[in-house]
């Protein structure tokens, strides 16, 4: 039989789709692992800051329901013992000085006094004679304290994100003026050294009357806050921990992987190795996996590619050389030839091989463009029906001269008979088995074409009713270079004996295969001669 085989090698087992049966084993992989490890110290912290943030919050509470407490007190012994019985009540301020400096007070509260005009009266510093001693930093340059830069910074922060940057006067002004009008204000803000505070303002009054306004101050909230932070050091120790230990494991689990990958793939291309040796991250059920299988994969695929270019050679090399020696032997007898009949004979000789080695070059080439041919054609939506229409138009002519008549018959509805491909190359495959079909037909005979859709592929049949194809070369005709013409195929069938490159077959298995489908040959049972079937998924 005329026509051979693909290029490639027919044994050779397509590599599975990558993923598709791997993934559906996973959950979460790689992703999953970058997802909980990044976001497991922000939940530590968050969590730590709210749980914190709330005990901040008690501790405030309580400070000031302390100092309104005693506020309460104070105030309550001012309106008492300072405020003479008149008519009109007024607060005494020498003798609400003198109360205020026998009065006990908690250690660290600062108490100040004011009018109704809001005129301050007495101050705790001043009463007590208090003295603030700061101590002055060292002479010269210092290592500094991180501890103390860290907590100076994220005070400025809350300072600037609370709206401390209000005058502090103002501030204090505001709370007086309300606690006048017969409230108790409580806040928590900055005094005038930029030190948070808790405050408690309280009225002064007899009976309904308002004659001033008492202030408590507690500064030791900063002792709270450094409370505060020792109590999450554990929380952010912890999220840096679970944070080194995350980039330890990404680490382990994806960069330590990718450069085994990386010295295999090296290995591969200073020619160490034929393959990729990556079996161990093979079996690794996650993204690592998943790209070992493809490298590979790839990386087999190149290798049989150049053992398939390099046998390829070889038998492009035994195909040309025969010819080529019959040529060399005819030439060399040519100048020896005693009759013109032998003389003519050798000629013909010559003639007809060198058309053998033109037509083998023509063909190589063509094969050889294959692939890349395929990779830049664009793939269409075009409809099988419409195709063989056209080729039983072109081979009527040509089978009319020798008797033999090209049918065809579609087993569904025509719209039905629809591929997304490359129109030209399928074109290229019924062109070949046409031709296949033609020269081994005797005259007269019939080549039947076929097509219907079986579920998800267009199946079409090719039928001849030539000699049939010898059982044993079923597979052999898809050979490269293989060529079977037996004795009986008739005048035509003899005379296209060496006109054919024997990679008709081989051309059409590759674009099947390029486009996700099969071509194979059977005989046929109902009468003598070859059924070739191609199946090509339906669009």
């Amino acid at each position: 039989m005329g026509s051979a085989i693909a290029t490639r090698n027919p044994d050779t087992k397509a590599q599975p789709a990558l993923g598709k049966t791997r993934r559906r084993r996973r959950r979460g992989g790689i992703a999953g692992i970058i997802f909980i490890a990044n976001f497991a110290g922000i939940v530590i912290l968050v969590l730590g800051s709210l749980l914190f943030n709330e005990l901040r919050s008690g501790l405030t509470r309580a400070r000031m329901d302390a100092l309104r407490a005693q506020g309460s007190t104070i105030a309550s012994v001012l309106a008492e013992a300072a405020i003479p019985a008149d008519a009109v009540p007024v607060l005494d301020e020498a003798r609400a000085r003198a109360i205020l400096r026998r009065l006990s007070r908690e250690p660290g509260a600062r108490l100040r006094l004011f009018s109704r005009d809001l005129r301050p009266i007495a101050d705790s510093t001043i009463l007590d004679d208090i003295v603030n001693v700061r101590e002055l930093p060292p002479l010269g340059p210092a290592a500094p304290d991180i501890t103390e830069v860290a907590g100076r910074a994220v005070s400025n922060v809350r300072v600037f994100m609370q709206g401390a940057s209000d005058d502090p006067k103002k501030a204090l002004i505001r709370e007086v003026s309300t606690a006048l009008q017969g409230n108790v204000v409580q806040s928590e803000r900055f005094d005038e050294e930029g030190r948070r505070v808790v405050s408690v303002t309280v009225p002064i009054q007899r009976i309904r009357a308002v004659v001033g306004a008492l202030t408590l101050e507690s500064g030791d909230v900063s002792e709270i806050v450094e409370a505060e932070r020792r109590a999450l050091y554990p929380f952010i120790f912890s999220a840096i921990l679970v944070t080194a230990i995350s980039a330890t494991l990404l680490a382990w689990s994806i960069a330590v992987p990718l450069r085994r990958l990386a010295a295999a793939a090296d290995n591969v291309r200073r020619g160490r190795a034929q393959v990729l040796d990556a079996d161990t991250l093979r079996k690794r059920p996650d993204e690592i996996g998943d790209l070992a299988d493809a490298l590979a994969a790839m990386t087999s695929s190149l290798q049989e590619r150049i053992d398939a270019n390099e046998r390829f050679a070889a038998d492009v090399a035994h195909e040309i050389k025969n010819p080529l020696a019959a040529i060399r032997n005819a030439a060399e007898l040519l100048p020896r030839a005693t009759s013109a009949e032998s003389k003519t004979k050798l000629e013909t000789i010559i003639l007809n091989d060198a058309r053998r080695v033109d037509r083998l070059v023509t063909d190589i080439a063509n094969a050889s463009r294959l692939d890349a041919e395929l990779a830049r054609a664009s793939q269409q939506k075009f409809s099988i029906a419409d195709m063989l229409d056209d080729l039983v138009r072109a081979y009527g002519s040509i089978g009319h001269a020798r008797q033999v008549e090209v049918l065809v018959r579609y087993g569904d509805e025509t719209d039905r008979l629809s591929v997304s491909g490359r129109e030209e190359a399928i074109s290229r495959i019924l062109t070949n088995l046409l031709d296949n079909a033609m020269s081994f037909s005797p005259s007269p005979a019939t080549i039947s074409l076929s097509a219907r859709r079986d579920g998800k592929l267009i199946r079409v049949e090719v039928a001849d009713e030539g000699p049939g194809i010898p059982e044993e070369a079923l597979q052999s005709i898809f050979n490269r270079f293989y060529t079977h013409r037996p004795t009986h195929a008739g005048e035509e069938g003899q005379a296209a004996f060496g006109k054919h490159s024997g990679l008709g077959l081989a051309i059409a298995r590759q674009i099947a295969a390029s486009h996700g489908g099969s071509i194979w040959a059977e005989n046929r049972s109902d009468r003598s001669g070859a059924r070739f079937i191609l199946e090509l998924p339906a669009a």
